[in-house]
């Protein structure tokens, strides 16, 4: 359906955009065409239906090219130099409530940066094709699902996506 919004990460931004599952079936049904042709058919497609700044166009076309890759299964390359961003996907209820907390803690407690959303949106969840909740996606590869894991178990896993945490030492 046309109406659908569809969040997009944009630059540093989540961008609403309309219409993408139709124009990503209807991209994946040409054939023939080269990853730059594509990628411009894409962008005009999407640019009918929303308002695409000029000066933006080329975050756009790799935002949007990643989220097509995405919605073809295959599993983009996170953007270099972005930071961490994590997402954990629940339903609203009581555990992944928790789970979330859980999430929020470890990265308080470790001083760790990063980008988190919790989402909950039907609507974006089906985005990452996960049926089991919580669930856990670290720069954009799910490393997570279903299950509530311990807070040390837990961290290990955000602690092991992230690479390694430099600790302050005290002076000698």
């Amino acid at each position: 359906m046309a109406d659908d919004i569809i969040q997009v990460r944009v630059g540093k931004g989540l961008i609403g955009l309309r219409g993408l599952p139709e124009v990503f079936r209807e991209l994946a049904s040409r054939s023939g065409e080269t990853p730059e042709a594509l990628q411009e058919h894409l962008l005009r497609q999407v640019a009918g239906q929303n308002y695409i700044p000029a000066a933006s166009r080329d975050e756009y076309r790799r935002a949007l090219w990643r989220e097509y890759r995405r919605f073809r299964g295959e599993m983009p390359e996170p953007e270099s130099g972005r930071g961490l961003e994590i997402q954990v996907l629940g339903l609203g209820c009581s555990g992944c409530q928790a789970f979330f907390q859980q999430v929020v803690e470890i990265l308080a407690a470790r001083g760790v940066a990063a980008e988190l959303q919790y989402v909950t949106d039907p609507a974006l969840l089906k985005n990452y094709r996960v049926r089991a909740f919580p669930a856990l996606v670290l720069n954009g590869r799910l490393v997570l699902a279903g299950q509530l894991p311990s807070s040390a178990e837990l961290e290990k896993i955000l602690l092991a996506g992230i690479g390694p945490v430099e600790v302050a030492k005290p002076p000698a």
